[in-house]
Order: structure tokens, then C-alpha cells, then sequence
């Protein structure tokens, strides 16, 4: 019986588990925030080749427009690292989980710009700049996330509120 009260998954490992071993919290973050970001990226890529099945090729790439592309998802890079500053002001596990979900949505966000470059029909210049950028921001994620995952580890396990394993299991 104690078996089952203790199967409960790799998140719940995470969230209760003490001490928390580090190689545990980095692994299970970087799933999270791996996960996450190709999540992303299959949902942008599937929306432009649908978008470019549906109108067909446009005439000629444009270069103002590639430009504009670049530039935004040039701009979501900054806008990620902040978000990684501050790792001393979370103080739970279930903040760093958060964080590691908002970073892998903040930086596969450079993934719709070059998902728009694909349906438009930029040139080759534009769309391989723009994956070197969605490749850099995943690369950023993957070694924020390990700072992450440190700081996950010192933290102390959630705390389980009374009862709550005979009712995640269906008891009374």
C-alpha cells in the first residue's frame, strides 16, 4: 500500500521529494522547459506550412520585412534574460516549475517569427539567421534552466497539506 502512496511521478518527486538531488531537479526542469519550447515550435511550424499550403508562394521575399522579423526575435532575447534574474527571490519549488515553464514559452516564441518567415517566403538569409536565433534562445533556456534547477534543489520539499494522500487517492 505504501507503494502507491509514494508512485506518484517525476512531478511529484520534484515537489516533495528531500533533499532534492540536483541531477533529479536539473533533469526534471530541463524536460519541463524542453517540452515546452518544441511544443511550441511543432505548433508554430505546423501553422505555416499549413498557411503556405493554404495561400501558396508569394512573389518575392521581402527584405524589409525579413529585417523586421529578425530584429523582434532579436528583441525576445533580452526580454528572456530578465526573466531568469532574481533566482534568489523564488522560494518554492512549485515558482521554479512556473519559471521554467514561462522560459520555455518566452524563448520558443522566436519560433513564430521564423515560422512567419517560412510562410512569407523570405530568402535563406532571413530564415537561416532566424533559426541560428530560435537554436541560441534554446541554448540560453538550457543553461538558465540549470541555474534553475540549482536553486530548486536548496529549496525545501512542498509541504503536503493534511489529508491529501488519501485524497489523491480516492480515499474519504
Amino acid at each position: 500500500m505504501q507503494a502507491a502512496v509514494t508512485g506518484f511521478g517525476p512531478l511529484q518527486r520534484f515537489l516533495r521529494n528531500d533533499p532534492l538531488e540536483g541531477w533529479r531537479s536539473a533533469s526534471f526542469l530541463r524536460l519541463v522547459f524542453l517540452l515546452t519550447f518544441y511544443a511550441q515550435i511543432v505548433i508554430a511550424a505546423l501553422i505555416a506550412v499549413a498557411l503556405r499550403v493554404a495561400v501558396g508562394a508569394s512573389g518575392s521575399p521581402s527584405g524589409l520585412l525579413a529585417a523586421v522579423l529578425v530584429a523582434c526575435a532579436l528583441a525576445e532575447l533580452p526580454i528572456a534574460l530578465a526573466s531568469t534574474m532574481g533566482l534568489q527571490k523564488i522560494t518554492s519549488r512549485q515558482q521554479a516549475l512556473s519559471r521554467a515553464l514561462f522560459m520555455g514559452v518566452l524563448l520558443s516564441s522566436t519560433a513564430w517569427f521564423a515560422a512567419f518567415a517560412l510562410a512569407t517566403g523570405q530568402g535563406a538569409t532571413a530564415s537561416y539567421a532566424l533559426l541560428a536565433i530560435v537554436l541560441f534562445a534554446y541554448a540560453l533556456g538550457f543553461l538558465a534552466v540549470g541555474r534553475l534547477a540549482r536553486r530548486a534543489a536548496e529549496l525545501p520539499p512542498t509541504v503536503k497539506p493534511s489529508g491529501a494522500d488519501s485524497d489523491a487517492l480516492g480515499g474519504e
